[in-house]
C-alpha cells in the first residue's frame, strides 16, 4: 500500500513538471479570414502566455478554404483542413462546428499536457490575460449553459470560449462538445459535456455567464462604476448609439461578435461591416490604452 501511494505522488509530480507552459489555442474558420487577423494581433498584444494558434480550416468552397489558407500563411499559424466526409450526415453551422472540435480534440488536443482554449472564430481577447494563472485553481472553464424541466436540470458548458486543463481531466477522451437531446430537452453545442460532468463530480469549474451590451447603462458614470475602463465603456456606448451588440466573456476580457463567423442571424453585409468596423476600432484604441498604461 505505501508502494501504491509512493508510485501515485510520484506520478503526480512528474506531470505537474512536464506540464507545458504553452497554451494550445484552437479557432474553427468557416469564412472571414479578417477574424484570423485579429484573433494574431489581440493575441500578440493581450495573452500574456507563451501560445500557439491553430486554425481549423472548414471553409464549405474552395475559394474560401484557399482565402484562409493564404491568411494563415501570411501569418506564420498553422492551418488544419476539417476533413469535409466528417459532414456527410449533417451540414448545418451547429454541427460543422461540433464536427471540428472534435477533429481538433481528437488530433491535437487530447495529446497536449497543458491547456487547451477552444474559442469561436469571432470572439477576441481584449485585455492583458493569463490563460495559466486562470486555470491554476481549475480543471474546466466555460461559458455556463443550462436546461432545465420538472424533473432534471442539464448544466454544460458552452464551447465558444473554453479552457481545458488537459493535463489534470480525467478520462479526457470521453470529453465530447456535441449537442442534442438530454431527459427530452433540446440542448446546443456543449451539452454533452453535462454527462461528462456527470461521471466526473470532483473536476473543478467555473462556468461564468455572458454579458450582453444591451442589458448595460447607457450612461458612461455608470459604466465606470461597475467596473468597464474608458475606453471599453466608450465602445459601449457607440453599441447602443449605433443599435449593434456584442457579449462580454470572463468579465470583460473577451469579446463575442455574435454570429460574426456563420452570419446565422443573417445580417446585412452593411450591418457586418459596421459592426467589425466597431470592433475594430475598439481593439486598436484597447491596444494602445493597456499599452500606454503599462508605460505610466
Amino acid at each position: 500500500m505505501k508502494l501504491f501511494f509512493y508510485l501515485l505522488t510520484l506520478i503526480t509530480t512528474l506531470q505537474i513538471f512536464t506540464q507545458s507552459d504553452t497554451v494550445l489555442i484552437f479557432t474553427y474558420s468557416h469564412s472571414r479570414p479578417d477574424f484570423i487577423e485579429l484573433h494574431h494581433k489581440t493575441f500578440q498584444a493581450f495573452l500574456q502566455d507563451k501560445y500557439e494558434l491553430i486554425v481549423f480550416n472548414d471553409a464549405p468552397n474552395p475559394n474560401m478554404q484557399q482565402q484562409i489558407e493564404q491568411t494563415c500563411r501570411k501569418l506564420n499559424i498553422e492551418c488544419i483542413r476539417v476533413p469535409q466526409h466528417l459532414h456527410k450526415q449533417r451540414n448545418d453551422p451547429g454541427a460543422r462546428h461540433s464536427h471540428g472540435i472534435k477533429y481538433s480534440l481528437e488530433t491535437r488536443g487530447f495529446n497536449h499536457d497543458g491547456i487547451v482554449l477552444l474559442i469561436d472564430a469571432d470572439m477576441f481577447l481584449v485585455k492583458p490575460f493569463s490563460a495559466l494563472e486562470l486555470m491554476k485553481e481549475y480543471e474546466v472553464v466555460g461559458g455556463f449553459q443550462q436546461r432545465k424541466n420538472q424533473k432534471y436540470t442539464i448544466t454544460y458548458v458552452a464551447p465558444c470560449l473554453t479552457f481545458l486543463n488537459m493535463n489534470k481531466l480525467p478520462d479526457k477522451i470521453t470529453i465530447s462538445f456535441d449537442g442534442g437531446f438530454i431527459h427530452g430537452m433540446a440542448c446546443d453545442l456543449g451539452a454533452q459535456m453535462h454527462h461528462y460532468f456527470e461521471a466526473h463530480p470532483l473536476v473543478n469549474k467555473k462556468l461564468f455567464t455572458a454579458i450582453s451590451t444591451y442589458h448595460l447603462p447607457k450612461q458612461k458614470s455608470e459604466l465606470l462604476a461597475l467596473g468597464y475602463d474608458a475606453i471599453t465603456s466608450e465602445f459601449i456606448l457607440r453599441l447602443h448609439e449605433t443599435k449593434h451588440t456584442v457579449e462580454f466573456h470572463l468579465k470583460d476580457y473577451f469579446i463575442h461578435h455574435y454570429g460574426g463567423g456563420s452570419n446565422w442571424p443573417k445580417y446585412s453585409v452593411h450591418l457586418l461591416q459596421e459592426k467589425a468596423s466597431l470592433i475594430n476600432e475598439y481593439v486598436n484604441n484597447a491596444i494602445n490604452y493597456h499599452n500606454n498604461s503599462a508605460h505610466t
